[in-house]
């Protein structure tokens, strides 16, 4: 019997959710195909197959042509779970089916299928489907997801303990993966295509119960004894993609669990508030007691900046060049963690409050040495942009008003090493950042190199914090004032969680330089008390209607002025039942064309209330309606769930 089949393109630059052909082959859903296209022929993944006779009307009126499927590549090679999970987020983030598969399903094992020998069955115990939350420091967790995993083992049941970066797999590896190596895969986006399809191959193939230690890249894989997810570092902002489709792997796991119903587990040493809330009105439950205290056995001091007049803006204050000093004495490691790479992130008029910012993307320059950079002469230093990575020859005057009192705001990387030279030229100190390590291969490199000098000073970023292992016996912490200007309605928490892994980290010392020692985030890190800083956080995103009371939705368009200020009168138009804000954006993108954003706040998911059970007569995201508008948008237009800022 003919049959027409409904597949997901597997191709980039494929904007349209799904296609047709028709085929008198029997295709199951999950089957990778090769379908025609345009001149050519492209993968796809069968989401639907159904009999001509179902499909007559359909048939007789489409506008087009119907074209036969070319072949059958794999049948029934990914599962029906994965395909509906793939539809439900599609729609919650309003992109293309085809664009969420292609981000769960590697390349490598598209451009060459491995071969399945066996077929695995899922011979474990019934597995009982609920999303639990783990809040604990990183010796409970990892002792407990041991525990887990052998449990899961004697019960014939497989895991996927899912990590937000490579760094932090490497990290949580090798402790996870003690005593049962022959059973343990690692996957990540960091192997190369070879690697990546004998992964694949092996994680279908061996019989017994396994331990898939990987990030998100794999979560395609159709392992029919998977019975728990792990999603670990849960707060981790890695998780959220930055390019299209824009989703969230954290809710993609979640739903990917409920299909196939079998367990979700979020662990942290701090979750995120909307889980942390979640909690609270019974929608997931707890793995355990969840901790709301930071144990720690440093010694915390909040250091006034006030109180000093540090010499030609210096950036470190006295109170920790002494630290800095007993350490060296005493050949103890020392870590100082700053917010920005560079010298000095912001050049600022005195005269007629000027922001020096580059010409293409209007975002604020940061002064730099020259020394890693080749557009300009050594010995000097230059403006670069960290945006789109313009480098300008540093002026003396204002380009706005010719003023001569510019003055630098902030500390970056280079400026607090540039200190260290100059009070302790004898020490071994050492920069992380992305100006100084390009891969991950040299991230690990400058980190080793760290942890096997005594008496070694690490100066880095966040990309540091993501290689180094604790305890290290004074850490400190300069320039995180910045987080609290930030116009982002997550610079809280992410400030807060920040902090608690920079304390979690120290062994002896911990040292916070700021300028708003009063500010309450400082007094619940030196208490550990989490529980009083979810209150004030859950507290204020009610009020200003933040997640998860309400989900956020940005459509950005960058072009001429009067082009895209007429498109997005004519959406906001379209959307108006929706009460949508339009407003342009604070820089311009890296073509330097100017950017009109468009905000939606809609109703959030009702916490507590599975589908089907709402209580309120109030319609949550996502919105049918507004999810066509959002589809039907051309690709110039970028389209936001959830989005890190709205700005």
């Amino acid at each position: 019997m003919m049959k027409i089949v409904t597949v997901i393109p597997l191709k980039k630059n494929i904007w349209r959710d799904n296609l047709s052909y028709f085929t008198a082959q029997d295709v199951p859903l999950g089957s990778l195909v090769t379908v025609p296209n345009r001149n050519g022929q492209m993968d796809a993944l069968v989401i639907d197959s159904r009999p001509v006779n179902d499909l007559k009307s359909e048939l007789k009126t489409a506008a087009w042509q119907w074209k036969k499927l070319t072949r059958v590549k794999k049948p029934a090679y990914l599962s029906p779970e994965f395909i509906k999970a793939v539809q439900i987020v599609s729609e919650y983030f309003a992109g293309s089916e085809s664009a969420v598969a292609k981000s769960a399903l590697p390349q490598a094992v598209l451009d060459d299928l491995p071969e399945i020998k066996t077929k695995l069955v899922n011979q474990g115990e019934p597995v009982l489907a609920e999303v639990m939350a783990l809040q604990e420091g990183p010796e409970e967790r990892l002792a407990r997801y041991k525990s887990l995993i052998r449990e899961a083992f004697a019960k014939k049941q497989s895991v996927y303990f899912c990590l937000p970066t490579e760094a932090a797999l490497d990290r949580l590896a090798e402790p996870l993966a003690r005593g049962i190596e022959n059973y343990t895969l690692i996957g990540h986006g960091g192997l190369n295509k070879r690697e990546q399809v004998e992964f694949w191959r092996r994680a279908l193939t061996i019989e017994h119960p396994v331990l898939i230690i990987a990030t998100p890249l794999f979560f395609a894989l159709p392992r029919p004894d998977l019975a728990t997810i792990v999603i670990e570092e849960e707060s981790s902002p890695a998780y959220k993609m930055a390019v299209r489709p824009f989703l969230d792997w954290r809710l993609f796991a979640e739903e990917l669990a409920r299909q196939k119903k079998i367990r979700l587990i979020l662990g942290d040493q701090a979750l995120r508030s909307e889980t942390v809330y979640r909690l609270g009105v019974g929608e997931i439950s707890a793995l355990g007691t969840l901790k709301y205290r930071l144990n720690s056995t440093a010694t915390s001091q909040i250091i006034d900046e006030r109180k000093s007049v540090p010499q030609n803006f210096a950036a470190l204050d006295q109170r920790t060049i002494d630290s800095l000093e007993n350490a060296l004495d005493r050949q103890e490691k020392f870590f100082i963690y700053v917010n920005r790479r560079g010298l000095t992130p912001i050049t600022l008029c005195r005269d007629c409050g000027t922001v020096m910012a580059c010409e293409v993307c209007h975002s604020p320059l940061a002064i730099h040495k020259t020394a890693r950079h080749k557009k300009a002469p050594a010995g000097e230093r230059i403006f670069i942009c960290h945006k789109c990575g313009q480098v300008v020859e540093i002026e003396d005057r204002c380009a706005n008003c010719q003023g001569e009192r510019l003055t630098l705001l902030g500390s970056g990387t280079e400026k607090v090493l540039e200190e260290i030279a100059t009070l302790f030229p004898a020490a071994e100190a050492l920069q992380l950042d992305s100006d100084t390590a390009k891969t991950t291969k040299r991230a690990k490199e400058i980190a080793k190199r760290f942890a096997h000098t005594p008496g070694a000073i690490m100066v880095g970023t966040e990309l540091a914090l993501n290689h180094l292992v604790g305890p290290i016996d004074h850490v400190a912490a300069v320039g995180l004032d910045a987080f609290l200007s930030r116009p982002d309605w997550r610079a809280g928490e992410k400030l807060f969680q920040t902090l608690l892994r920079l304390k979690r980290l120290a062994g002896k010392n911990f040292l916070l330089q700021t300028r708003q020692p009063e500010e309450k985030i400082f007094s619940y890190l030196s208490t550990g008390n989490l529980i009083d800083f979810y209150r004030d956080e859950i507290a204020d995103r009610k009020t200003l209607g933040y997640p998860p009371f309400k989900v956020l939705i940005k459509i950005s368009l960058a072009g001429k002025p009067a082009e895209i200020s007429r498109e997005m009168k004519k959406l906001s138009e379209w959307l108006a039942p929706w009460e949508p804000l339009v407003y342009p954006g604070l820089t311009k993108n890296i073509l330097g064309l100017p950017i009109l954003n468009l905000l939606l706040r809609l109703p959030g998911r009702q916490a507590g209330l599975t589908d089907g059970q709402a209580k309120s007569k109030e319609k949550t995201w996502p919105l049918p309606d507004v999810v066509k508008i959002l589809k039907s948008l051309p690709p110039n237009f970028i389209v936001e769930v959830d989005p890190p800022s709205v700005l």
